[in-house]
């Protein structure tokens, strides 16, 4: 699946990239601009500092007029202590799911993991497409990922 085909699954309403995709030349551009524009969060593999995931969430929830946690699912949410990241995303997912998105990890080859929320509708298309090509990555390392 190219890069353009996944853009309406990660950026869906996003009417100035779905008009042009084709700004987006490969997986890393697709990444960047989710960065850039705040679609994706940067978390460091030991974690998160500040509730960097609720903010996300938060922020999703404004940006797209949706309700996806109450304010005590979201505090105790904030509160979920964990060992690794996958963790906590398991427990986002058990909280996002029932309203139909999911929380993913996209691969990088960094010290960083990247996060974003799409619909759980394109769950499975979004797990099918390789984005690292790394003969070195172990192989579910080179998928985006949706934790339960």
């Amino acid at each position: 699946m190219s890069v353009q085909a996944i853009i309406p699954l990660i950026f869906e309403g996003n009417q100035e990239l779905l008009s042009n995709p084709d700004i987006l030349y490969d997986y890393t551009d697709l990444v960047d601009y989710g960065f850039q524009t705040k679609q994706f969060l940067y978390l460091d593999h030991r974690g998160e500092e500040d509730q960097e995931i609720v903010n996300f969430i938060l922020d999703y929830e404004f940006a797209h007029h949706l309700d996806l946690a109450s304010e005590e699912e979201l505090e105790e949410l904030g509160k979920f202590e964990y060992e690794y990241v996958p963790e906590k995303i398991k427990e986002v997912n058990k909280l996002i799911s029932p309203k139909g998105y999911g929380l993913f990890s996209y691969p990088t080859d960094g010290d960083f993991c990247a996060l974003f929320i799409a619909k759980l509708e394109h769950k499975p298309k979004l797990l099918e497409v390789e984005i690292e090509d790394d003969e070195w990555l172990p192989l579910e390392a080179r998928y985006i990922q949706y934790y339960v």
